[in-house]
């Protein structure tokens, strides 16, 4: 999955932002986590922060391609990660996992894809749904 956009110069963000950077940055690999989930995280670090800041940062964070934001059909609310080498994702539909799938299509495929629609593509959000290892197993 790919934003689209090449960060800004971190210094410049506001500091509260630097620290819902942080946080996110500092997830172990393959981890995703709810707005609420960087919270509790900023709270303990910042304990000023209020909810509102947490959700316009990763907006803005978001906007500015430092994190990329997932919204996964059967999630109820958008999922956040570290902006990284683009890479689809699979969803459990048995127990809601979410995993990283090492996958994207190649650049020539999405710019002919744009050239037949007369589209211009700025990212893409390729995600993959069915039964996880552990659910799929025999009982």
């Amino acid at each position: 999955m790919s934003s689209g956009r090449e960060p800004r110069d971190e210094a410049r963000l506001p500091r509260n932002y630097r620290t819902i950077l942080e946080i996110v940055r500092d997830l172990p690999p393959g981890s995703h986590v709810t707005a609420q989930e960087v919270y509790v995280r900023a709270r303990a670090r910042a304990p000023h922060i209020g909810f509102v800041t947490v959700h316009r940062g990763l907006a803005r964070l978001h906007d500015g391609g430092y994190v990329l934001k997932l919204d996964l059909p059967g999630h109820t609310s958008a999922i956040y990660e570290p902006a990284t080498a683009p890479h689809a994702h699979f969803r459990c539909t048995a127990c809601g996992t979410i995993a990283d799938i090492d996958f994207a299509l190649p650049s020539d495929r999405v710019a002919a894809l744009a050239d037949r629609y007369g589209v211009a593509i700025a990212g893409e959000s390729i995600t993959f749904s069915g039964l996880c290892a552990s659910c799929a197993a025999p009982a």
